[in-house]
């Protein structure tokens, strides 16, 4: 035999090499699947199916529990009886005008807004004269992770929500008054599902105890107000400042000028008033006074801004929260997610954030020509914007700002009682001037007329702080 044909048969007789590449690529994938296992157990371990895991027993859950019961927006059995039986129990003294009875289910914080119990029965008599509640209706509670009450601008994390709705009837006094606007004829479509919040409180030992009211849904001071037929003259001293832009930019024409004021000038602002004791309030509490005898804080101020600029949303509203103040956005509807002003997205975010929101039309026409040689279009104009924001924010919008003031400033008298008609007709409860006439005196009479003080962005602090009674 020869060296090639010992060669060939030698050659023929190695063992193959695949068993060994099979033992390699064997032991790499058992250490990449070893490594997985501990870098990302939920790809290789056992998952439960949806129906192993409602089968699993039900778990009590406590307070520590409540960042995965929200973020899955579940309501255990438990709370949900017991928010709601205390809705059911604040609503029935409500109905029967157990007004004491409602005081000790009040978290202490909305208590301590009040001299006492006895101020507190004296202001839901006053507000549901001439009104009976019929009945009231509970829907099921949701979770809200966090919840800001306008009138202290607190922030609740992890409370509930309880949407109640009432039936109130109107007296034979307001029925037959052909002056009185139909939302006081006919109240109950103002107060369906509006939310009661409720709060769990915890004893000493860190233990669920019970859960109180924070915001009383219809039964609350920021609830839809009814104005009175007939009005008691009161006068309460409370500034209303007025801006437009807050902005980082000044604009170089005497106009955007006048209409701008720098961040950091507005934050001046807001520290002074914080320095000073001012407490910003919403118009709810302003008409709450004036009406009824509700509580204000010392030193009470509104801040308006008017036309929804987008620039309020990126440098006064962060300040108002930094600050613990807010305010109310005068929004021209028509001009909603147009080139420099608010998107929809913005103004739901600043509502939820404390913030208040009212109408300022539909195109920012001014209203005294309007309303003298064009009626039809005023009335859309009012009415419009009012239904368009209360489409989209969810929420009864009973203030008005009239563009450029008219026809309270330039107008006829004629024209200023043809809007105050208008505007009563429309549901509206209030509206603020644009000076012209300026004060911080605010009337129960002239609630259409409210006065306000123009913030020019030329201004200096001194100015400003020049401009306020305290």
């Amino acid at each position: 035999m020869t060296n090639a044909g010992r060669n060939r048969n030698t050659t023929s007789r190695r063992p193959p090499r695949w068993p060994l590449l099979t033992v390699i690529v064997v032991c790499a994938l058992l250490l990449t699947a070893t490594a997985w296992w501990f870098i990302e157990p939920s790809l290789l371990r056992p998952t439960l199916s949806a129906s192993t895991r409602a089968e699993l027993p039900a778990r009590t859950q406590s307070l520590m529990d409540l960042s995965d019961i929200t973020a899955r927006s579940i309501v255990p059995a438990s709370y949900q009886t017991a928010t709601e039986g205390l809705a059911r129990q604040y609503m029935s003294a409500f109905l029967h005008q157990q007004f004491t009875a409602m005081w000790p289910l009040l978290h202490p914080d909305m208590q301590a807004l009040w001299p006492g119990e006895s101020a507190f029965a004296r202001f839901w008599q006053a507000r549901l004269q001439g009104y009976t509640v019929q009945q009231f209706t509970i829907g099921a509670a949701r979770w809200l992770p966090k919840w800001v009450y306008p009138e202290t601008m607190k922030e609740y994390n992890d409370v509930l929500a309880v949407p109640v709705s009432l039936a109130l009837q109107a007296g034979a006094a307001i029925t037959g008054d052909p002056s009185a606007p139909p939302e006081d004829k006919y109240p109950t479509p103002l107060y369906q599902n509006l939310l009661l919040i409720a709060q769990p409180v915890r004893d000493n030992a860190g233990h669920l105890a019970r859960w109180l009211v924070l915001d009383g849904g219809p039964a609350d001071p920021e609830a839809p107000i009814l104005p009175p037929i007939h009005l008691a003259p009161v006068s309460v001293e409370t500034p209303i400042m007025m801006y437009h832009h807050v902005s980082n930019v000044i604009p170089t024409d005497v106009l955007g000028m006048s209409l701008t004021v720098k961040n950091t000038l507005f934050q001046q602002q807001l520290a002074y008033l914080k320095q000073h004791h001012y407490h910003s309030i919403t118009f709810n509490q302003l008409f709450d006074a004036l009406y009824f005898g509700g509580p204000l804080p010392l030193h009470p101020i509104i801040l308006t801004f008017d036309d929804g600029y987008k620039d309020v949303f990126t440098f006064a509203y962060p300040l108002l929260k930094e600050y613990g103040f807010t305010g109310t956005f005068n929004i021209i509807s028509g001009y909603v997610q147009s080139p420099g002003y608010l998107s929809w997205g913005d103004i739901r975010g600043m509502l939820i954030g404390g913030m208040q929101i009212a109408s300022h039309t539909v195109h920012h026409y001014s209203m005294g020509p309007l309303v003298a040689y064009a009626p039809t279009e005023a009335q859309y104009e009012l009415q419009h914007s009012k239904a368009t924001l209360q489409q989209q924010l969810g929420m009864t919008i009973q203030q008005f700002c009239y563009p450029s003031g008219s026809p309270f400033r330039g107008g006829t008298l004629s024209e200023q009682r043809a809007i105050e008609a208008m505007l009563s007709a429309d549901g509206y409860i209030g509206a603020t001037t644009d000076p012209g006439q300026t004060g911080v005196y605010q009337s129960s009479l002239s609630p259409f007329a409210l006065l306000r003080i123009r913030v020019d962005g030329r201004a200096t602090l001194q100015d400003f702080a020049y401009s306020l009674p305290w």
